[in-house]
């Protein structure tokens, strides 16, 4: 992973993203030291959102059969997903 600050990136953003693009590799951009944003590839974009959309689609058949178990005791999804964002952070 290469990182560079936010003057650098503004200074090498062609080279950045060919070495993005052809390199395959990410590019983290720092703002007084701290990661602020990530330059990664078209292709490892739709990677990560079709991971997101099958934990989201396993979310939902989750609540489905709990709803179908019981219906008085089921969660809503965005109990769910609140729950999840939660063991998350806590990870």
């Amino acid at each position: 992973m290469i990182e560079v600050t936010v003057s650098e990136a503004r200074e090498r953003l062609a080279d950045l993203l060919g070495r993005v693009q052809h390199g395959h590799e990410d590019v983290t951009i720092k703002k007084h030291g701290k990661p602020v944003a990530v330059m990664i590839s078209v292709e490892a974009m739709a990677y990560y959102e079709q991971l997101e959309n099958a934990e989201l689609a396993k979310l939902g058949e989750e609540a489905w059969a709990e709803y179908q178990a019981n219906p008085a005791a089921a969660r809503t999804i965005e109990e769910i997903m609140a729950e999840d964002a939660m063991q998350n952070a806590a990870e």
